[in-house]
């Protein structure tokens, strides 16, 4: 389902094969979240004022998903974030996601809403910014992030794996999609995902 990894490989001119082969990658890793329609469709979230979570896909007007109810206690359902790599992890990698407003909303975080794993923990924060690590020795390649809404206000807010959108150019591309660079790893996030996570709080 996911030709995520190809795909972006040849975004960034380099092909399927030549990653998996080239030393050059043993050491790069990607972060998107995960679609059906890699490059066109978006996961919409809906968390009513009654707590009401329901959630589909999106293509275009003409093309979606019914939606569909997830719960009462005003929690998105999972959006999830996965990992690619060459290899089997050769240590903890650390890759960043974004939660910010959409233009015109003002919810704020940790008055408004939360951002918690999959089992309901809270995922702390610094400006919008939160890390998610995948462990070398679970050696998971998907994890699932949740926004809780908190308050009645209302507004639309973005889930991104990239802070600001990126710029694609042949001089700075790979620089416009780095996520983490260590002196381990890099890991680089996927411009066809910029702003195609929504959550509507209504």
């Amino acid at each position: 389902m996911f030709a995520i990894i190809a795909t972006t490989l040849c975004v960034i001119s380099c092909g399927d094969d030549e990653w998996s082969t080239n030393p050059e990658y043993e050491h790069i890793y990607y972060v998107g979240f995960y679609k059906s329609y890699v490059h066109s469709q978006q996961l919409q979230y809906n968390i009513a004022a009654d707590g009401t979570a329901q959630w589909r896909y999106y293509v275009s007007a003409s093309v979606q998903s019914a939606w569909e109810k997830t719960g009462t206690d005003g929690v998105s359902s999972n959006i999830p974030i996965d990992l690619h790599s060459q290899l089997k992890y050769q240590y903890d990698i650390i890759a960043y996601f974004y939660v910010a407003n959409d233009e015109g909303s003002n919810l704020v975080a940790g008055t408004d809403y939360i951002v918690v794993d999959e089992t309901g923990n809270t995922i702390s924060s610094s400006d919008g910014k939160y890390a998610l690590t995948w462990s070398q020795a679970n050696k998971e390649k998907r994890k699932n992030i949740r926004i809780k809404r908190l308050t009645s206000a209302t507004g639309v807010l973005k889930v991104n794996t990239l802070r600001t959108k990126p710029i694609i150019t042949n001089d700075d591309f790979v620089e416009t999609t780095s996520n983490n660079i260590t002196n381990q790893y890099e890991v680089r996030g996927l411009s066809h995902d910029w702003n195609t996570q929504t959550v509507t709080f209504e």
